[in-house]
């Protein structure tokens, strides 16, 4: 069963680079057909054929290597989708089939790493990485048609998590594996390489995905933990392989060829990166030119307000001293006018009061 996929999915492949200009579809469509229809798919059926190689144990069962399978008509479902046959909802289903896939994918391989004879080869831990990247992946592409308003971030999550790390870490991986093997020249320092630079190679997976998902400030640290590896991997070739990786013949160049390919996509990211500093340097110049100026008026006319404002101060309080005046000179004009007035009521009071007593005395005498 496996040839015949492999020769459509490569049929496929093929039709995803050469239609495009003939055939009018969404850009979309022709990613899934290159990427969920056939890489996705050759992926899977490649680790199901080196997994047993690292585990030094059986192959695939019958029913398992029907898995591939799986994976093909949950890309060819989201290639429905993209050319407008099936609604924009099946995306979720189409994501969810390739998630089982991927999540059985990853029961299957942790089965054979405990089965192995000995200790399996750390090449099986970066398909692991690999699978676990795809499968967050597609949990991404699923949940965007229920969370549109997060469409964009899990859209870059999701193409960029099975770019850097699905199909790069499996990339990678296989190829610190596979350069040896059709070198006929071991590589002592491999296996070491493989365990210790994982780590490295899988947190840049994860930060340079969510770098592209609106999480910019993690794109450099992933650059940097993905190079790492990279260059020690491209320095050990240089030291074993160096006569043969630039022949015109043999698999070694057509390895090399790969190593440059994938660096060449990191490449293209720290140029991507470098475009998004020039235009952030760009808004900056404009603040620069536009706001800042802008904020001087206001502090200026901020100053004008608190100059007026002294001066209303000034003026509130050479009123209350006036009003302070008025008040005293009130207050002794009210006094100068009480006290005279009180004195007469008072003489008034013993005039009244000796009229009364005499005109008393007088009718007694009468």
């Amino acid at each position: 069963m496996l040839i015949p996929l492999l020769a459509a999915v490569l049929a496929l492949m093929v039709a995803a680079i050469a239609l495009p200009k003939a055939v009018t579809m969404a850009p979309l469509f022709w990613t899934h057909l290159a990427v969920a229809v056939g890489i996705m798919t050759l992926i899977t059926a490649a680790m199901q054929h080196f997994v047993p190689v690292l585990t030094r144990s059986r192959g695939a069962s019958r029913w398992l290597a029907r898995l591939p399978g799986l994976m093909l008509a949950a890309g060819l479902l989201a290639c429905a989708v993209f050319a407008g046959w099936l609604d924009y909802d099946f995306v979720t289903v189409a994501a969810g089939l390739g998630l089982i896939g991927a999540v059985i994918m990853l029961l299957w391989m942790r089965a054979k790493g405990r089965a192995s004879l000995g200790r399996p080869h750390p090449g099986l831990d970066w398909y692991l990485a690999a699978m676990v990247c795809l499968a967050l992946g597609l949990a991404a592409a699923a949940s965007i048609p229920w969370l549109p308003e997060w469409h964009g971030p899990l859209r870059a999550f999701h193409s960029h998590i099975n770019l850097y790390g699905f199909i790069g870490l499996t990339a990678i991986g296989t190829l610190q594996v596979l350069m040896p093997t059709v070198a006929g020249q071991a590589d002592p320092e491999a296996a070491a390489r493989l365990r210790l630079d994982l780590k490295w190679a899988l947190a840049g997976s994860v930060l340079l995905a969510l770098g592209e998902a609106g999480v910019p400030f993690a794109v450099w640290p992933g650059l940097a933990a993905w190079a790492w590896p990279l260059l020690k991997m491209a320095l050990a070739w240089w030291r074993l392989h160096r006569a043969r990786l630039f022949a015109l013949h043999g698999s070694e160049p057509v390895l090399f060829a790969a190593l440059l390919g994938f660096a060449l996509a990191l490449a293209f990211l720290l140029l991507k990166m470098g475009g998004t500093f020039t235009r952030l340097n760009v808004f900056l110049k404009r603040l620069d030119e536009e706001v800042i100026p802008l904020l001087s008026k206001l502090q200026m006319t901020l100053e004008e307000v608190n100059s007026q404002l002294g001066k209303l101060d000034d003026m509130m309080g050479t009123l209350v001293g006036v009003t302070d005046r008025v008040d005293h000179t009130t207050r002794a004009v009210s006094s100068a006018i009480t006290t005279p007035a009180r004195k007469v009521a008072g003489l008034s009071a013993g005039v009244s009061e000796a009229i009364s007593s005499l005109v008393s005395q007088r009718g007694r005498g009468r």
